[in-house]
C-alpha cells in the first residue's frame, strides 16, 4: 500500500488523504459533524462506487436530513457521476433550499453515468 499511496499522492493528494484511517480522515472525525443553528441535507446514492460505504456521507447531529435518492423513487439508479445529472437530487435539493415551496420528487428513470 505505501507504493500505490506514494503513486497516487503524486497526481491526487487527495486520494491518499480520503482513504480510511488516514492522518485527514482520523483529525476530521475526531470532531463534529455539525454546528448548532444550521439545517443540513445530505443527499447520496446506495450506488455510489466513489464513496464507500454510502453511508459515510451521511452527517450525524442535530438539524440533519439524511436523504437516499432510491428511498424517494427505487427506479434512480445514479451513481457517484450520475447524481449531478439526477432530477430526483435536483429536486431533493431545491425542497432543502426552499422547504416552505416543496414539492415531491416525480419518480422516473434515471441511469447510471447518464442520470435523468
Amino acid at each position: 500500500m505505501p507504493f500505490i499511496n506514494a503513486f497516487l499522492g503524486l497526481g491526487a493528494p487527495a486520494f491518499v488523504d480520503l482513504q480510511s484511517g488516514s492522518g485527514f480522515m482520523n483529525k476530521l472525525n475526531s470532531v463534529p459533524d455539525t454546528v448548532p443553528g444550521i439545517n443540513y441535507t445530505v443527499i447520496a446514492t446506495q450506488y455510489d462506487q466513489v464513496v464507500t460505504p454510502y453511508q459515510s456521507q451521511f452527517l450525524d447531529g442535530p438539524n440533519v436530513n439524511n436523504i437516499t435518492v432510491q428511498s424517494v423513487c427505487d427506479q434512480d439508479y445514479a451513481e457517484h457521476i450520475a447524481i449531478t445529472f439526477d432530477h430526483v437530487a435536483l429536486r431533493l435539493m431545491l425542497n432543502a433550499l426552499d422547504p416552505a415551496n416543496a414539492v415531491t420528487p416525480e419518480c422516473s428513470p434515471v441511469f447510471p453515468l447518464v442520470g435523468g
